[in-house]
């Protein structure tokens, strides 16, 4: 079998060796690429949604991943989601949102999901992705936004540990209230799972659901290529 090569569009520089290592796990001799960009997620935030600037940047990512002989694209920020499904279309490789599997869980535990991030950008395209799985299944899902902004500030200023303070709190209220889901809308938030263990509403992130998905499409590629 030769070995698949996948290249994941990134707009931070978060530690990459867990991914690498899920996936090499999982897919016998993967090929793992980055093209990373910091500084889109500032873009996105100051005009309140991504701009033709932030597509146009992100489409040209996409072609060098298709150049560099990547056999699949990953979008791996919920905040960029919906401009993957623009420059899917510019591009003659598969493209994967690291969130769809995600949004696909969410919708098949029920319809009142909590939504939990530390940007307002992402919330809005993580629900929009749920409310939209939802649709094609029939379902009306209730999502509520949960935003915690000075989990961001901490994380920004090399506090960490507050960062997960503040969000495992929130989390843990949300707990009480009923919901079907807590969905984590930022993967990087996967850090906070070993300590949530007392969590009794399922919680979801999208990189444990997100890149099993990507592994299976990869195994499939690469069985394939033969």
């Amino acid at each position: 079998m030769s070995a698949p090569h996948v290249c994941i569009l990134q707009t931070s520089f978060a530690k990459r060796e867990d991914t690498v290592a899920f996936l090499k796990e999982k897919v016998p001799g993967v090929r793992v690429e980055f093209i990373t960009d910091s500084t889109l997620l500032n873009d996105v935030r100051a005009n309140c949604g991504p701009t033709q600037a932030v597509i146009d940047r992100m489409t040209l990512y996409a072609k060098a991943a298709e150049i560099s002989g990547a056999d699949l694209i990953v979008n791996s920020c919920s905040t960029v989601g919906e401009v993957a499904d623009i420059y899917a279309k510019e591009v003659n490789v598969p493209v994967m949102k690291i969130d769809l599997p995600m949004a696909q869980e969410a919708v098949s535990l029920g319809t009142k999901i909590a939504l939990i991030a530390t940007l307002e950008t992402t919330l809005g395209p993580s629900q929009r992705l749920i409310e939209k799985v939802g649709a094609e299944q029939g379902k009306k899902m209730e999502c509520t936004q949960f935003l915690q902004n000075p989990a961001w500030d901490a994380l920004q200023a090399g506090h960490p540990e507050e960062h997960n303070r503040i969000l495992m709190e929130s989390i843990r209220e949300l707990d009480q209230q009923g919901y079907d889901a807590i969905v984590m809308a930022q993967v990087s938030m996967r850090a906070l799972l070993p300590d949530l263990k007392d969590v009794k509403t399922p919680l979801l992130c999208s990189f444990f659901s997100g890149y099993s998905a990507v592994a299976e499409r990869l195994n499939e590629i690469a069985a394939r290529k033969g």
